[in-house]
């Protein structure tokens, strides 16, 4: 065995593992806070993050990452300005959404930070079996577009027809 293969067994395997875990790491409080989509993709970020210190993918975190970070706190700001002036009116429909906003915009903070030093897309695009991200991505109903761009989309094409309970 080449260490590439060893590798990709390793990361495919412990993604796959990982994965398998969705119902318990991923809880109805987390979904009903951020969101279904965002909870999911969070956590998929997350295990991936785990394969990519595993196969040692890091990188420098990026030179502008405290003016992204700063620029996500302001919006994060307005965000909770908008609450406030929402809770004064008393408007229910509009404190929810603000609300729900509010906790999306700093799960995705939270992640941003988990992940700055870390390359996700080495072992996404070279590692990872791409059947196993598309039968997660089926199990949970998840759009393909989360995880996979559009050049990855065309690259994986013959992966697309991994039904949803397929495993590694």
């Amino acid at each position: 065995l080449t260490a590439k293969v060893f590798r990709t067994y390793n990361a495919s395997y412990t993604l796959d593992r990982l994965l398998a875990e969705t119902s318990e790491r991923v809880t109805a409080e987390q979904i009903a806070k951020e969101g279904r989509e965002t909870a999911l993709h969070n956590f998929y970020s997350v295990a991936n993050k785990e394969v990519a210190e595993l196969c040692n993918h890091q990188r420098a975190a990026p030179k502008n990452f405290d003016e992204q970070l700063a620029r996500i706190e302001e919006r994060i700001d307005k965000v909770r300005d908008e609450l406030r002036e929402a809770k004064k009116g008393g408007n229910g429909a509009r404190i929810e959404a603000k609300t729900r906003q509010l906790e999306k915009m700093e799960a995705d903070k939270r992640t941003k930070i988990e992940l700055k030093n870390v390359a996700l897309g080495t072992s996404r695009i070279n590692y990872n079996d791409p059947r196993i991200t598309v039968a997660w991505c089926k199990a949970h109903d998840m759009p393909i577009t989360k995880p996979f761009n559009k050049s990855l989309l065309s690259k994986f094409t013959w992966a697309m027809s991994s039904g949803p309970d397929w495993r590694f």
